[in-house]
């Protein structure tokens, strides 16, 4: 019955019929002969504002994908239990069963206007010592972990972003705050893979040295590393970017690492192209050779359109990230990382 109500809520999601575009074959080859982890997307849709369409594309690329929900910090079960009307099942439920395996995100800090980071409880505040903010997390992931059973739970977004932008100080009781919240899904849903997430980016791509000491003070909230990578921002061309570019931060977790969002920019007006992004990919793929990986999750299945740039949450440099493009063609890239999706694997 699940998976029945499952497609009439995905019969329902659907406002226009959608066409999906045959492309030849890239011309660059995957440097792979089997793959050891899952792939996926997050289906942002075309600008036939189809969802239906946008999750029946994500199939054809993997089967991971992020679950965002507003709010995504203190309320989230709320937004998570609630059915839709006419199926009569969750968002959560319905991508279970259409197939996809959902990374639940809880993040225990937003961005407020004017404000930059504070607690993702609507109060405003910084201090993520307050025992009533930390209990109300740890409630929330808990009630998510005993009702959904999630295969993998994001309890953190690039964290990392903490330490850049309020210090050291914020970041440790941060960090703390991530083993509590691990501690209580593992208890209420022992199978679940707890992620927490930096910005390899804020990591490495900065002035001094590598930032690998805030991957060794997330030990023991994790079962999963994961990272999201947009070195577009710092290399003109993947060939530049160096061999050990992902390869050393294994020096510091022993546990497998989860890309929750990887991407390259075709946008030109930021110097990219869509030729750079089927490098990248390669680059990818060839520089994480041999790492123990769990999933690789493309940023986004369709550009974002430039409506969406608000310079407060969206922001231009998010332009040109998806596989395909806004007006639903696909770019080159699509067809590698679907055959990657294609290969024999996990």
């Amino acid at each position: 019955m699940a998976v029945g109500r499952a497609r009439l809520l995905l019969l329902s999601l659907a406002a226009t019929p959608f066409v999906v575009c045959v492309t030849h074959a890239p011309r660059q080859t995957i440097p792979l002969v089997r793959r050891t982890f899952l792939t996926g997307t997050t289906p942002t849709v075309d600008r036939s504002h189809n969802p239906a369409a946008a999750l029946l594309l994500s199939k054809e690329v993997g089967r991971v994908t992020m679950l965002w929900m507003e709010p995504n910090g203190v309320g989230l079960y709320n937004g998570l239990a609630r059915a839709d009307p006419s199926a009569k099942v969750t968002r959560f439920e319905t991508m279970v069963a259409l197939g996809f395996i959902p990374i639940v995100t809880l993040n225990p800090w937003t961005v407020a206007p004017g404000r930059g980071i504070v607690r993702n409880d609507g109060s405003g505040s910084a201090d993520f010592r307050d025992t009533g903010f930390r209990q109300r997390m740890c409630d929330e992931a808990s009630r998510i972990a005993r009702r959904f059973r999630p295969r993998y739970f994001s309890i953190g977004n690039e964290v990392n972003s903490v330490y850049e932008q309020l210090g050291a100080e914020r970041f440790a009781e941060l960090a703390a705050l991530e083993k509590d919240l691990h501690r209580v899904v593992k208890k209420e849903s022992p199978a679940t893979k707890v992620v927490v997430v930096l910005s390899y980016s804020q990591l490495v791509d900065v002035q001094g040295e590598p930032r690998f000491r805030l991957v060794s003070a997330l030990r023991g909230s994790y079962d999963v590393l994961g990272l999201t990578t947009y070195p577009w921002k710092r290399y003109a061309r993947p060939a530049e970017m160096p061999q050990n570019y992902y390869s050393r931060v294994t020096a510091f977790t022993d546990a497998p690492i989860g890309f929750t969002e990887i991407g390259w920019s075709s946008d030109e007006r930021q110097g990219g192209s869509d030729e750079e992004q089927v490098e990248f990919l390669v680059r990818f793929l060839e520089l994480t050779r041999g790492m123990k990986l769990e999933f690789v999750n493309w940023a986004f299945l369709h550009d974002l359109p430039e409506s969406a740039v608000t310079g407060f949450v969206v922001q231009r440099s998010h332009l040109g990230l998806g596989l395909r493009r806004y007006d639903g063609t696909p770019k080159p890239v699509w067809s590698l990382f679907r055959s990657l999706a294609a290969m024999p694997g996990p």
